[in-house]
């Protein structure tokens, strides 16, 4: 009884080497080893295969034919071997990222990026509301969320991609539109054209809580719309009415004004989390050691590098 289990991937690949090359010698030196260590494998392999695979001719080695046989299927078997495992290296992994409708396009290659630096990950993005975002990456759907937040919250891993300070957006012929920054005194009366609070509503009790910490708890007036035309629209046709936006969201040719806090304004923080236990908070860890002057991302607790004003493609209406 012969021992085909014995037959390993290293005897088949002498076995095609010698074959190939047409002596013990040179298949010797292609495959780097000894010949006689070469000559044993081979007459181990047909000890196992129960057959003579060669004919030792005094110019070199000769097929026999169930050498032959096996020749067609060995070559055809490490080929695809080796087809198989350069793909398996080659393979890509999909990770899906849910993002928040107001995240600037920038940030998204800045997102890519990180996730590239494993080199295996294919990134696929899906626009969801915070929220959402976080029952998704509960349920396996996301792997990463980018969110836009005021406060961390528990239990996931976070990256800092982005850390403003928020100004205020109003018409051009605001009575305000003639200060070079507001204070909070200033801003006594005014309305503020705000978004549905279920779209992210940490970021909204955290903002509002800030406002009212500095005295100015302004009536709301809620918009439910992801068009950037028709916020600006409520901005231009209303009295005694202003918005929150970060200054690289605001479009430089937009027609709108935009004024700094004097002292303490409110901060966004757009943020690349993912659960705080799963495989991926490792790969956030590494990219947040990296330093923001390296064209790395601040990590947690780091301000990011400061960002082209050029970023104009947040829409201030989208999902918050």
């Amino acid at each position: 009884m012969h021992d085909h289990q014995g037959v390993e991937l290293r005897h088949l690949r002498y076995f095609v080497a010698v074959a190939e090359e047409g002596t013990m010698t040179e298949a010797a030196r292609v495959l780097r080893i000894a010949q006689p260590s070469l000559s044993q494998q081979i007459s181990a392999l047909e000890r196992r295969v129960g057959a003579k695979l060669f004919h030792r001719r005094p110019k070199g080695m000769e097929l026999t034919e169930g050498g032959r046989i096996l020749y067609a299927s060995a070559s055809r078997t490490l080929a695809e071997i080796e087809s198989s495992l350069v793909q398996a290296r080659d393979a890509r992994c999909p990770v899906h990222v849910g993002v928040c409708g107001t995240v600037p396009e920038h940030l998204l290659a800045r997102v890519e990026r990180v996730l590239a630096e494993d080199g295996y990950l294919d990134v696929e993005f899906a626009e969801a509301d915070s929220p959402q975002q976080l029952d998704l990456l509960r349920t396996g759907t996301l792997s990463f969320g980018v969110m836009r937040v005021f406060h961390d919250i528990d239990d996931l891993a976070t990256l800092t991609l982005a850390d403003e300070p928020l100004g205020v957006l109003l018409r051009p012929d605001h009575p305000l539109a003639d200060h070079a920054a507001l204070s909070w005194a200033d801003l006594a009366g005014q309305e503020l054209l705000w978004f549905p609070a279920e779209r992210n509503p940490h970021f909204v009790e955290g903002v509002l809580a800030h406002l009212a910490g500095h005295g100015w708890s302004p009536r709301l007036r809620t918009v439910d719309a992801h068009s950037r035309a028709l916020y600006r629209h409520h901005l231009r046709n209303s009295q005694n009415l202003v918005t929150l936006r970060a200054r690289t969201a605001v479009s430089a040719d937009g027609g709108m004004a935009w004024r700094p806090f004097v002292s303490d304004p409110p901060r966004e923080r757009f943020v690349l989390v993912t659960l705080g236990d799963s495989l991926w908070a490792g790969l956030l860890a590494r990219s947040g050691g990296r330093s923001p002057d390296d064209g790395g991302i601040g990590g947690p607790g780091q301000r990011a590098a400061s960002f082209p004003s050029a970023a104009s493609s947040a829409l201030p209406g989208s999902a918050w």
